[in-house]
């Protein structure tokens, strides 16, 4: 029997993100035997994550099509060509305007099944001008909907602002994986403390890009409160990001040097967060964050904001604690309730641990997906 070709569709493949590791999450788990994946990108340079997921058994296609305006006619022709050529089962496209033009090139090649994704909600953009360059980019992906044969969301929050009525029947959601390998390592490792200092004192940190819509700003204006309780407490802020210098001055002007510490790039979250007493992502807008997962998987206990899809991950009060976005008291104060009771902090990382595991485990996710495309594929009458 012939393999079920996939093409997944997105933009590049040179900047590691959540959705690159969803793809090498399948590369790993699919049934490859049953399944041939690959994924078309607009660029791709080659890089060491590149190669990981080609090791795996997935297949990177590049276009070469460079990141300027005005190349989308380009893009779109030759998506088409290369679908024309390759002759994929399957074609699942990825987040705004791959979307729009995948969805689009796939059909125009009579692609047999076409599914459109979203992972990001539409107020994610970092300032207004971009939010406003998405809601465009969005109102014609909603248009090509008509032409998809099913629809993605990774929370039922992101799935209720794509939702159409018309169009009903399209939608599923498909809450995303935590990385199990890297898990592994992390509790093979043994590493001490990430920054060596802090041996006798409460930990609190954070892991994500350092752009505005994490809230770090909100957290870093809490930091004061917790210290009052807890005058030895760190702060260890993990990423990189275009609000790195900024907040590097916020702290040093409410002078919570001693305080905060930022450490970079770190390759493998599970790692940062397993020496955590408490883990807190303050955002203003999420998605489904995928770094609550794997802080739940790591039996810590989480204070997050209740926006977006996080409390469809988070039960308040028995795997962590949900606050208001931009609200330094409440964020300060739910934290230190968990450091104060320490024992309700540790049954809450431990219903975490049981809830990631049972609910969000790479295994489910990767049933669900290969379900879909076959429920699919059988609506066509082509399984």
């Amino acid at each position: 029997m012939a393999k079920i070709k996939v093409i997944h569709v997105y933009k590049d493949f040179n900047v590691y993100n959540g959705l690159i590791e969803i793809l090498t999450i399948l590369a790993g788990g699919m049934d490859l035997n049953r399944f041939e994946l690959g994924v078309c990108v607009f660029r791709y340079g080659g890089n060491s994550f590149g190669n990981n997921f080609e090791r795996l058994g997935g297949k990177i296609y590049s276009l070469n099509i460079p990141d300027r305006p005005g190349y989308e006619a380009r893009e779109f022709l030759e998506l088409y060509r290369f679908f024309k050529i390759f002759n994929p089962d399957i074609v699942q496209t990825h987040v705004l305007k791959a979307n729009f033009l995948g969805i689009l090139a796939a059909r125009k090649a009579r692609v047999p099944v076409i599914i459109g994704t979203e992972m990001t909600l539409k107020d994610i953009a970092h300032s207004p001008l971009a939010r406003l360059r998405d809601r465009l980019i969005q109102h014609f992906v909603s248009l090509s909907l008509r032409y998809s044969d099913g629809f993605m969301a990774t929370s039922e929050y992101i799935n209720k602002q794509w939702y159409y009525s018309r169009y009903e029947k399209k939608y599923r959601v498909i809450y995303p994986p935590f990385n199990l390998e890297k898990y592994q390592a992390a509790l093979a490792s043994s590493l001490s403390k990430k920054d060596g200092s802090n041996l006798d004192g409460p930990t609190i940190g954070f892991i994500g890009r350092l752009s505005e819509e994490k809230g770090l700003e909100t957290l870093i204006q809490a930091m004061p409160m917790v210290r009052i309780k807890f005058p030895r407490v760190k702060l260890l802020i993990a990423g990189t990001g275009p609000m790195e210098q900024r907040l590097k001055k916020r702290v040093q002007s409410a002078d919570l040097d001693g305080c905060v510490s930022f450490l970079g790039f770190c390759s493998n979250a599970f790692a940062f967060i397993r020496d955590l007493d408490v883990f807190v992502l303050p955002s203003r807008t999420e998605g489904c964050p995928i770094v609550v997962l794997e802080s739940m998987a790591m039996s810590v206990p989480v204070v997050a904001t209740d926006v977006g899809g996080t409390p469809e991950l988070i039960e308040d009060g028995v795997t962590g604690l949900l606050v208001k976005s931009n609200s330094p008291v409440e964020l300060a104060n739910s934290v230190i309730q968990m450091l104060t009771d320490r024992d309700r902090a540790e049954r809450m990382g431990r219903e975490g641990h049981r809830r990631a595991f049972g609910e969000f485990h790479p295994t489910k996710f990767i049933e669900s997906i290969e379900r879909m495309y076959l429920e699919l594929l059988g609506e066509k009458g082509l399984s």
